[in-house]
């Protein structure tokens, strides 16, 4: 019996088990795969979230060079130190811009001493010449009185004349008449000669007037020429101090003091490091989900567990150079784009030539 009921129950466990299996094997099943789904779903949209590109911390770098040639006299700053715009950081020495700009100091005073010289001629011109038509009015005015006494001789000769023929005045009293005529007739000569020189002196204090003016006004322009002159000297020495445009931080120093340097040769590098940003390469598959001014986030490995916020600040216009090859699928090569991200670091942790881990957040 015992025997009997063992057998019974090893036979109806069996189909117990087979029962049981194919039951909860569906639901394992079912199980296993949504686990799967949802760690592909959360990797998806873990991947779909955010886009990290390695960049390099970069900024406006200005490289101060002379404009003259000279030899350094004096270098006002080392790498690494901070200047502010104004700043004389550089000094030159040249002999011969100095030479120049005393010569042009000395040629202005010079022509401003021929203006003095110029002005004094048409003061003393004028006066001559008021003085000649003074002198004319004078002599017109003895011409014309001469003139008169003339007329006036002329007819007591005439008179007298008459008389004599008709012997009702002595001789004496005729040829007297006839010596007064002639004496009038010789002044009115003279006072005429005498008008005629006056106004050949007012010509030529009229003629002196005007040279004096040109003089004036050829000595103006010789001012304005040393003046000229003057100005583009002293330009000349004021680029012997040379001034940084912009606050920063010097990275780079070219040159010692001693050594000459020649114009366009750059002496000094400064980076503004309140405007620097990240700059980044986006393969163009990706390029269409950035937008511009919209928040990016800048890591740096000198600086763990910090992140530094930043805006999109630039989107290259055209694809820049080829960093995929597609040849398996017959598409063209994958081109990227260049991206600008101003990062706000107050801190200063940030360095030109930095890399750094560029996050771009996507909206799912």
């Amino acid at each position: 019996m015992d025997s009997g009921k063992d057998d019974a129950s090893r036979i109806m466990g069996k189909p117990m088990k087979k029962w049981t299996w194919r039951v909860l094997a569906p639901s394992v099943i079912i199980l296993a795969a949504g686990i799967a789904i949802g760690f592909y779903c959360l990797s998806r949209d873990r991947k779909a979230t955010a886009l990290h590109v390695t960049g390099i911390i970069d900024g406006i770098e200005v490289n101060l060079s002379s404009k003259v040639a000279g030899r350094i006299s004096r270098i006002r700053c080392d790498e690494g130190d901070k200047v502010q715009a104004g700043q004389v950081v550089i000094t030159l020495e040249s002999d011969d811009t100095k030479a120049s700009m005393e010569q042009a100091i000395a040629g202005v005073e010079r022509a401003k001493a021929d203006v003095d010289v110029a002005e004094a001629s048409i003061e003393n011109g004028r006066a001559n010449l008021l003085a000649a038509e003074a002198e004319v009015k004078g002599a017109a005015a003895d011409l014309e009185k001469a003139g008169a006494q003339m007329e006036e001789s002329k007819r007591q000769a005439d008179r007298r004349e008459d008389l004599y023929k008709k012997n009702l005045i002595a001789k004496e009293s005729r040829d007297q008449s006839v010596t007064d005529h002639a004496v009038s007739v010789a002044t009115y000569d003279s006072s005429r000669e005498k008008l005629n020189a006056a106004r050949s002196r007012r010509t030529a204090a009229a003629g002196q007037l005007n040279a004096a003016v040109s003089q004036w006004n050829s000595s103006k322009a010789k001012r304005k020429e040393a003046e000229a002159n003057r100005a583009f000297f002293r330009s000349k020495l004021d680029d012997t101090s040379i001034v940084t445009p912009v606050t920063g931080t010097v990275i780079f120093k070219a040159l010692e003091t001693g050594e000459m340097v020649t114009p366009g040769t750059t002496v000094l590098t400064i980076v503004d490091l309140n405007s620097l940003y990240a700059r980044v390469d986006i393969d163009e598959t990706k390029i269409g989900r950035v937008v511009l001014n919209d928040k990016a986030f800048v890591r740096v490995d000198g600086a763990p567990g910090k992140t530094f916020e930043g805006r999109i600040s630039e989107i290259g216009r055209y694809g820049e150079f080829a960093t995929q090859r597609d040849v398996v699928r017959g598409r063209e090569d994958i081109k990227t784009f260049r991206v600008k991200v101003r990062v706000d670091d107050p801190s200063g942790v940030l360095k030109p030539g930095m890399t750094v881990d560029v996050e771009f957040p996507w909206k799912p």
